[in-house]
């Protein structure tokens, strides 16, 4: 079906332009009319360069952030009650994303040439995923589009502030590492090797602790690059094992027995289940299509074949709580207030109250955490400069005593 570039004047008198598929340009015109705008020149081509042409680099993405926002903006221009097609041309023109404007240029296409929005969007998994189309396809399902672009762009921009609290408090122990790694790394390579080479001369016993020190300097020194290989082979195995689903069902099980941080990595696991499961639930999708959508959330692969169990059971007929309290990777709690909100009807707002209640559990227990590793850190990073501050400092005062 051929493409037609069209000039039109909306209801305001703006103009605008856009493309449209149509078999012949009398059809285009007349669905340019059905969009609502007066059509001034309707030509068969694409359109302009700067809108269909647009460079877009192969290295560029459309980052949880950018869709976030568009997703806060495209709920705000919809209910306002801005035709679909006008909601799409108006973000099109304020994305600062080169990438999500051609991405919704194609959207765009798609929904002028009959399509559904959830169906136009499914054709971009590496922008949309599944729980962004599933809830738009349950949103025009229902009619409560506008509900669930409101909902959706919360549940965004919910989990974009619990990601950048995350990465605050752990920016801080962060830079101490760095730094404190960075000025072990200066002594080792810049100031012990001169030290060395004066010790060389001296001609006597030097204390213990300097030995160490030059022992340790002059095997990384000389072995540097077989650590780095060491260190690069086992991250690569690491990674190779993790791809395989036994082998990263075995590193989620064993992340999740970790001492003190486990137990932060399976509440931020639970946590997103009960949000994800209860947008979902309030967006009219399915529960058997939800439960699919959960499993790839979580980021834990334990929790993920558990979901899973979960699912088959309800697929046969029972309900949430009691599969989710026999695989026993939920707390019982989670399973007992799902069993009220099944109880009552209110399910999706029972998972909500679950998600938050675990929300400000993670933001104390960072906090904890994060009081007890910074002492830890600088109690490390000071004892090991002390000590090679020392050892450097031991055969000279030494030499100074025996003057």
């Amino acid at each position: 079906m051929p493409s037609f570039a069209y000039v039109a004047i909306d209801e305001r008198g703006r103009e605008t332009r856009g493309s449209i598929q149509a078999e012949t340009q009398r059809a285009a015109t007349t669905r340019v009319r059905e969009m609502g705008l007066f059509p001034t020149g309707v030509t068969e081509g694409v359109a302009k360069a700067d809108e269909s042409a647009e460079r877009v680099s192969v290295f560029s993405r459309v980052g949880s952030g950018d869709l976030s926002v568009f997703t806060r903006q495209f709920a705000n221009l919809f209910n306002a009650g801005l035709p679909m097609l006008r909601c799409i041309d108006t973000l099109i023109e304020h994305s600062e994303n080169a990438r999500l404007r051609a991405t919704l240029r194609e959207v765009r296409a798609d929904v002028q040439g009959g399509g559904s929005l959830w169906e136009a969007l499914g054709k971009h998994p590496k922008v949309f995923d599944h729980l962004y189309v599933n809830l738009v396809r349950a949103g025009e399902a229902s009619g409560q589009l506008d509900d669930v672009l409101t909902r959706l762009a919360d549940f965004m921009e919910y989990d974009q502030e619990q990601q950048a609290r995350l990465r605050s408090a752990m920016a801080y122990p962060l830079v101490l590492v760095v730094a404190g790694t960075g000025a072990i790394a200066f002594l080792m390579t810049y100031l012990i090797p001169r030290f060395a080479s004066i010790f060389a001369t001296i001609g006597r016993t030097l204390p213990t602790p300097t030995v160490i020190l030059l022992f340790v300097a002059g095997f990384l020194g000389k072995y540097w690059w077989a650590i780095i290989g060491a260190v690069l082979v086992v991250w690569l195995t690491v990674q190779a094992i993790a791809r395989t689903p036994s082998g990263g069902y075995l590193i989620d099980k064993l992340r999740l027995r970790l001492p003190i941080i486990g137990s932060l990595l399976h509440k931020i696991a639970v946590s997103r289940f009960s949000r994800t499961l209860g947008t979902l639930v309030y967006g009219g999708v399915p529960l058997l299509e939800a439960f699919d959508v959960v499993r790839g959330t979580v980021g834990n692969r334990v929790l993920d074949r558990a979901i899973g169990e979960v699912r088959a059971a309800v697929r046969e007929g029972e309900s949430i709580a009691e599969p989710l309290r026999r695989t026993g990777a939920f707390p019982s709690l989670v399973a007992s207030m799902i069993a009220v909100g099944e109880e009552t009807g209110g399910l999706d707002t029972m998972l909500a109250r679950i998600a938050d209640a675990y929300d400000a559990e993670i933001q104390n227990r960072t906090r904890q955490l994060v009081s007890l590793v910074e002492p830890v850190i600088i109690l490390v990073m000071g004892t090991l400069v002390g000590f090679v501050v020392m050892a450097m400092l031991l055969p000279i005062f030494e030499m100074s005593a025996s003057v």
